[in-house]
């Protein structure tokens, strides 16, 4: 009996030799061996990509639609103050209020109202005409500080430079709105934007001081519970 046993056990042996000898098969290259399932890798990859900078993409268009809600409302509420306040300012105004090449078809350079000016300083904003902005605003504000618009006037001119990244200048625009019209409607905004602007500077010091000035002195306004940055 112990020589069947002993046979055995030397063929499993010679087995197992025989089996460490023999190199093993590296495993298969499924990409090469189905083409299809490569493609298929390669197309889910583009695919990943193209969600990604959509979604990107839908980020900004997002902003882009909150900057618009907020000139739209903006633009509406200038309107609303037209229909109450002009009578006034048309009747104590009659010098040239602006060049024609700023304002070529929507102002009369010689009839205009201080209101109609105004409107088309804030029209050339909202278009991104920026230039035509500044000029329509400076001009209004030189020959109609005193009107019921300066202060709103004051601020749109600190936001076309803003929007222009001139930041420092901005800065300087915001700050007049705050001191010359401490009451107006556009002055916590004009806080809000400097500090964002000081920011951009990297004076977060004054950033953080202006901040302060808004939410002490109009802590009930809108601009007081936006974050830094916001529109």
């Amino acid at each position: 009996m112990k020589y069947p046993v002993l046979i055995i056990l030397t063929l499993g042996f010679f087995s197992a030799s025989l089996t460490a000898c023999v190199p093993a098969r590296p495993p298969a290259d499924i990409s090469a061996a189905d083409p299809d399932l490569a493609q298929l890798r390669k197309d889910q990859q583009q695919l990943a990509q193209q969600v990604e900078q959509n979604r990107n993409n839908l980020l900004l268009l997002e902003a882009k639609v909150r900057d618009q809600q907020s000139l739209i409302g903006d633009l509406r509420s200038e309107l609303a103050t037209k229909k109450v306040t002009p009578s006034r300012e048309i009747a104590t105004s009659t010098r040239p209020v602006i060049a024609p090449s700023i304002v070529p078809t929507i102002v009369d350079s010689q009839n205009a109202s201080p209101t109609d000016i105004y409107l088309q300083a804030f029209s050339d904003y909202a278009a991104g005409r920026f230039e035509q902005a500044i000029k329509g605003f400076e001009t209004f504000l030189q020959l109609h500080a005193g009107s019921d618009y300066a202060g709103n006037a004051q601020y749109w001119l600190g936001e076309c430079f803003y929007s222009q990244q001139q930041y420092a200048r901005a800065v300087e625009e915001f700050q007049r709105t705050v001191e010359r019209y401490p009451q107006g409607s556009k002055t916590p905004d004009a806080l809000l934007k400097m500090a964002s602007a000081l920011t951009q500077l990297g004076q977060a010091d004054r950033a953080d001081e202006a901040l302060q000035i808004l939410r002490s002195r109009y802590p009930d306004s809108p601009a007081a519970r936006k974050p830094l940055g916001s529109n």
